[in-house]
């Protein structure tokens, strides 16, 4: 299942290191179930053969160069390692890679050391495309029998020539200029090995020895990248989740933390008032309790003993002291009564003062004011203020 998740996609390339440093580069691209040709190109200079491979994650490699050695030889039934000691047999065959085609009579062998063809492919890797498999020589052109009707094809190299089912000769150094239609495709003789080694990896066949080996290179290169890139996105969406969450949390937070501080002071202001409210019951309750008990007492008395001459108009128990200011606590003069009116002799008044402090709860008499008023000039108008003892 994670396989054909990392399948090769829609876009397909080989390229071809022929003879004299020049590279034949073939992409086809996957299209309403067809390949179309994206680009097909020739250069000698490598910097413009990776411009060109750009986003391009693999390819088929197809090495046609000088450092491939070539041989046909006669043979029939025979396993590749005879046939390869057969062809070469002074070569120690771990040094190389090899490739061997045979038909009904004859075999054709291309063998490259195998340090060669590693460096090329570590290149590649390094610049980020994976190298799916390899061909040598001229030997992958024999994908393209099934597509052909021509008995000869050119290669950038090679005149191939078939029989039957099967290839009958390559002979190197023959080469023309010629365009082919395969399987509805315009090719050119340059382009027709890459286009054989796209076939082979499309179709899955395998080429080289190596070829497991390097499928699950890109396998894993590709599961590891899709997983890494996967996992940064979760983690990503997560952080962003995350985000939200939290912001939005947060702006809870500050919301109710205002809300709890504006609270906090309306419950401070409460309390003043509560406090405030408290104070003025206590005032009033000790007003009330104080003309229950005493005032009443202390109004009846100066009622009574009051002269005719003398007319009593206010009276002021326990009067507050100084201005009243805003958030300042209510003070009074405890035990003291302001006693105001006015008077038509003076003799009276000095007598009743004089009577008032032999009375018990009378601890003293202070006179303030005793004069002419101001609207006539027969009364005097008078001011004192009695302590008493309790």
């Amino acid at each position: 299942m994670i396989r054909q998740i990392l399948k090769y996609g829609k876009t397909y390339a080989a390229i071809e290191h022929a003879e004299k440093g020049v590279y034949n580069l073939l992409q086809l691209t996957k299209k309403n179930h067809e390949f179309v040709i994206s680009t097909s190109k020739q250069t000698d200079r490598f910097d413009i053969l990776l411009e060109e491979l750009r986003g391009q994650k693999h390819l088929f490699l197809l090495i046609n160069d000088a450092q491939i050695l070539s041989k046909k030889v006669t043979s029939i039934n025979k396993n590749e390692n005879e046939v390869i000691r057969n062809a070469f047999p002074t070569i120690v065959l771990t040094d190389f890679y090899y490739e061997v085609y045979q038909n009904t009579q004859h075999s054709f062998v291309c063998i490259a050391r195998k340090d060669s063809v590693d460096k090329i492919i570590n290149t590649y890797q390094q610049k980020g495309i994976s190298v799916i498999d390899f061909s040598l020589g001229n030997l992958a052109i024999q994908n393209l029998h099934p597509f052909v009707e021509n008995t000869t094809l050119f290669s950038s190299n090679a005149q191939i020539k078939f029989d039957a089912n099967a290839i009958c000769a390559i002979e190197k150094g023959n080469s023309s200029n010629k365009n082919y239609n395969i399987n509805d495709l315009e090719v050119t003789h340059t382009a027709i090995l890459p286009l054989a080694g796209i076939i082979c990896y499309y179709t899955k066949s395998t080429s080289s020895i190596r070829h497991t080996e390097l499928q699950e290179r890109y396998f894993h290169k590709r599961f590891f990248d899709l997983v890494l890139k996967t996992g940064l996105s979760l983690i990503l969406g997560l952080l962003l989740v995350n985000f939200f969450i939290f912001s939005s949390y947060r702006n809870r937070v500050n919301t109710i933390t205002g809300e709890l501080q504006l609270n906090e002071t309306y419950k401070n202001q409460l309390h003043t008032l509560q406090e405030e409210v408290m104070q003025k019951k206590r005032l009033v309750a000790s007003v009330q309790s104080a003309s229950n008990s005493k005032l009443s007492l202390y109004l009846d008395e100066l009622g009574i003993s009051t002269p005719q001459t003398i007319l009593l108009s206010q009276f002021y128990y326990q009067p507050v002291v100084g201005v009243q200011k805003k958030d300042t606590p209510i003070s009074f003069k405890k035990n003291q009564l302001i006693v105001k009116g006015i008077s038509k002799e003076n003799e009276d008044f000095s007598n009743w003062i004089s009577f008032l402090e032999q009375k018990k709860w009378i601890k003293n008499i202070s006179i303030h004011a005793y004069g002419k008023g101001k609207k006539t000039t027969r009364m005097n108008e008078f001011k004192f203020i009695i302590t008493t003892h309790d």
